[in-house]
This record gives C-alpha cells, sequence and structure tokens, in this order.
C-alpha cells in the first residue's frame, strides 16, 4: 500500500494542470527514419535525452522554428526534434476509423464542464479515453478507468489525474471533505483518495486511502 500527504497529492494535481501537453496543438507525428534524437532544446547544440526509434508517434507540444517540441506517446518522454525527421500520421492509423481524437467529452460534464474539457484534450492527445464511468455517490466519486489507459498510462500518471479529479470532485462540493475511489476495468479498487478518515487525507493505491 502507497499512501501519500494530500499536501504532496495537491501539488501534484496542480502539476498535471500545469502540464505543458493541455496547451498544445496535439499534432501527431511519427519518426521517418531508422532514429530519432530527442533533444532538450530546438537546436543541434542540445542535449540528446534519448533516441527514438522508425514508427514511433508523438504529440506535439509546441514549435520553434523548424523544431517541433513532442512527447512520445510510447514513454511520455518530452524534448524537441527536427521537424524535416518526422512525417504526418493520418487520422486513421492511431485508432482505426476513429483516427487518434479521443470522445469529445471526458463524462465530467455534469460536476465541471471546464474540467471536462481539460480531460479530454489530455485524452485526445494520448489517442484514447481515460475514464469509462463517473458515478457520484453522496459525497464520494467514483470513476472507472478504461482498459486502454490502464494499460498505456503508467502508476504515475494514473495518480496525478486522480488527484485533478479529487480536487474537482472537492470544489464541487464545496470545499467539504470529499473521498475518490477509481477503480479498474474490472470494477476492483485501483487507487483511493480519501480525506474523510480520521487520520486525515491520503492518496493510496489498493483501494485503501
Amino acid at each position: 500500500m502507497i499512501r501519500v500527504p494530500i499536501t504532496f497529492a495537491a501539488s501534484l494535481a496542480l502539476g498535471l494542470a500545469a502540464a505543458p501537453a493541455l496547451a498544445a496543438t496535439g499534432d501527431v507525428w511519427r519518426v521517418s527514419g531508422e532514429r530519432l534524437n530527442l533533444r532538450a532544446g530546438p537546436s543541434d547544440a542540445d542535449n540528446i535525452r534519448t533516441q527514438l526509434v522508425r514508427d514511433e508517434e508523438l504529440v506535439e507540444l509546441r514549435r520553434s522554428g523548424n523544431w517541433l517540441g513532442v512527447r512520445s506517446l510510447r514513454s511520455g518522454e518530452e524534448g524537441w526534434v527536427y521537424g524535416e525527421l518526422v512525417e504526418p500520421v493520418t487520422a486513421s492509423t492511431l485508432d482505426g476509423d476513429a483516427g487518434p481524437a479521443a470522445p469529445a467529452t471526458a463524462g465530467f460534464g455534469e460536476l465541471s464542464r471546464d474540467f471536462d474539457a481539460v480531460l479530454a484534450e489530455l485524452g485526445r492527445q494520448r489517442g484514447l479515453r481515460l475514464f469509462e464511468t463517473v458515478r457520484p455517490q453522496g459525497d464520494g466519486l467514483e470513476v472507472t478507468l478504461t482498459d486502454a489507459w490502464l494499460r498505456a498510462g503508467s502508476a504515475d500518471e494514473h495518480a496525478l489525474a486522480a488527484l485533478a479529479v479529487w480536487q474537482m470532485w472537492k470544489n464541487h462540493q464545496n470545499g467539504a471533505p470529499v473521498r475518490l475511489v477509481v477503480l479498474d476495468p474490472a470494477g476492483a479498487p485501483y487507487l483511493t483518495v480519501d480525506e474523510t478518515t480520521a487520520d486525515g487525507p491520503r492518496l493510496g493505491f489498493g483501494g485503501a486511502g
């Protein structure tokens, strides 16, 4: 069981809200050569962070001249690549006929339209839907991860999103203590953010706060 003080959790949630990907253009590119350097900045003089391989797909975050600031869909790592060494991905190559766009809403529209739009954009950039269901239950909120995001996302990404959902739900409940339960696609508790317990708010994997 992992238990994280909510003060740390809140800072992580803010980090998700401020992540560059949320303000990105969202265009998807693919490495066209055998190898491509992912650099720390938009020039050949900047340090190489890692090497990308042929057909690896990248989400565009920003531009600087002929350089693209990108995030790898495989690893989540960010950096810069030279634009002439990548090619655009057509709409049908990421997710069948649906293309890279996730559903226009994330399921939180009745609770917060602004938050719903942010999560929908994050899902669009990942090319998948993040949450399958959203169910308020008194002062608690229960959400279910999609199978695609459970497999594609890291535990840190799942925790960041959960903390952002928890903060949204707390705001919706006018700052009252709330509990968030994140279920896996099979319906089992996967992650909990709970501030209704006697020992204070906690984030925990495995269903307990």
